[in-house]
């Protein structure tokens, strides 16, 4: 038997991090064969963490495990190193007794009818596409082929933006049923619930103001066209009605033409954090001031962080939790004299994951179609009953506790939590290292997991895997 050049250029370079067990059937190699790893076993003594090479006459196999704890006395930068959990430790929590490694695993023990998929930290890292979701999505289309698959996200661009960008990425158009972004639920919020609410009032459109928080570099978002924009941030603090939230980096102002990530927006106006806080505070000061109640905040993007590459970014949902905040300072004194308390969670309107609103306005469009092919007409509670039914076989994939796993859960949909590419990568491997009482790899992970999901509150998801991967 001969061990492949690249094998033994790995073996040379790095002894220290590896055993070789040689599998073969050859008798007359096998002496030569074990003398030279002897020679390597002794080169060396054993490290903590092992690199196993297992080979046979017919493939080659090369598998990490870790046995060693890290302590917190461990420098932080190797704290931050991220630490490969074997596949085998991700189980499904509905039976321990089953583990679901991969998507072609999970597929065949659930019943599966439609797939939700999360973008950020599942399909891509926001640059770059991950080439095991590539080919995870190539073998669903072969192979389950009556497995309805659908992009479910958080961006506050609309839908179409988000298809085109997965394109780019190399995501075939055919692999994906339909999509709905927070952003596609907001713009359909504004034009039903705001823009035509008065219709048969004396007010009309033109009397609400919006304060719209952007992108910049990222490229703009569009809010639809009924929708009035202040001149400049004193106009904003002066006049607006409504906040809308789908940036971290400007606010649109009257001819912000719509970016994308290739060409510079113009007519736009940049916002530090800190002049965005300023904004927020000046609202809610004028309407404390006026005896008025401060305007609702539509949230178009409810994530707190996304991943950018190798780095977290701050996200929509932040800005929220500023503006609670705010609120909560500028109307407590008005809590307190009118006798109740202020509530300042009943001014952000969260319109993505974990908020229903998004599961259900992508159920309706795909029940509302199929209707349409059958030409039923169904009342409320049978509706109800078929939206039920619908979401019980419904796989909703993310890394976001808080969002992904959280929002199938508040509808009742199974939930798969993407560990290793997501937003809790680092917090999920330095928990697990340091998880105390665990007997190796499993119980540690199974002990760090269910900290996580009492930290955010969720509870455990259907299952959980390293990667959004098919094998």
């Amino acid at each position: 038997m001969k061990i492949p050049w690249n094998i033994w250029k790995v073996l040379q370079s790095n002894t220290n991090n590896y055993i070789v067990i040689v599998i073969t059937f050859n008798t007359t190699n096998i002496v030569f064969v074990l003398f030279s790893v002897l020679l390597l076993l002794f080169k060396s003594p054993l490290s903590s963490q092992k690199k196993c090479i297992i080979m046979s006459s017919s493939k080659v196999f090369l598998k990490t495990t870790t046995t060693i704890k890290t302590t917190r006395t461990t420098p932080r930068r190797q704290r931050r190193q991220r630490r490969k959990i074997s596949s085998s430790t991700f189980k499904n929590n509905n039976n321990n007794t089953n583990n679901n490694n991969n998507m072609e695993s999970i597929l065949h023990e659930h019943e599966i009818t439609d797939i939700f998929l999360d973008q950020f930290g599942v399909l891509h890292d926001g640059k770059n596409a991950f080439p095991e979701a590539i080919e995870c999505l190539r073998r669903i289309h072969h192979k389950y082929p009556d497995v309805r698959v659908h992009v479910l996200s958080n961006s506050s661009r609309r839908r179409t933006s988000t298809l085109r960008k997965l394109k780019r990425m190399g995501f075939e158009d055919e692999w994906f049923q339909s999509a709905m972004t927070s952003g596609e639920v907001c713009h359909k919020f504004i034009e039903k619930d705001i823009l035509n609410t008065d219709t048969n009032s004396s007010s009309s459109s033109s009397s609400f103001t919006f304060l719209h928080l952007n992108w910049g570099e990222r490229g703009a978002v569009s809010l639809p066209s009924g929708c009035v924009l202040p001149q400049s941030k004193e106009e904003a603090i002066e006049k607006t009605t409504h906040v809308v939230a789908s940036g971290c980096e400007s606010m649109s102002v009257p001819g912000t033409t719509l970016g994308s990530y290739d060409r510079q927006v113009q007519n736009i106006q940049r916002l530090t954090h800190e002049e965005i806080k300023e904004v927020l505070t000046g609202i809610a000061k004028r309407c404390e001031e006026n005896g008025d109640l401060p305007p609702k905040m539509l949230l178009a993007n409810p994530d707190f962080v996304t991943v950018n590459g190798d780095a977290l970014e701050v996200m929509p949902g932040t800005i929220s939790l500023w503006y609670r905040d705010i609120l909560n300072e500028v109307f407590q004194k008005k809590g307190e004299v009118s006798g109740g308390a202020f509530n300042a969670d009943e001014y952000v309107v969260k319109l993505g994951k974990p908020a229903p609103i998004i599961y259900t306005t992508l159920c309706e469009e795909i029940s509302g179609r199929s209707r349409s092919r059958n030409n039923e007409h169904s009342d409320d509670e049978k509706e109800e009953k078929n939206a039920q039914t619908f979401f019980s076989k419904c796989l909703c994939v993310g890394d976001s506790l808080e969002h992904d796993i959280k929002g199938a859960q508040s509808v009742n949909a199974k939930s798969c939590f993407i560990v290793e590419t997501g937003i809790h990568a680092e917090e999920l491997d330095f928990s697990s290292s340091s998880a105390s009482g665990g007997d190796g790899d499993e119980s540690e992970f199974e002990a760090a997991l269910e900290a996580m999901c009492e930290k955010y509150k969720v509870a455990s998801p259907t299952c959980t895997i390293a990667k959004f991967s098919w094998n």
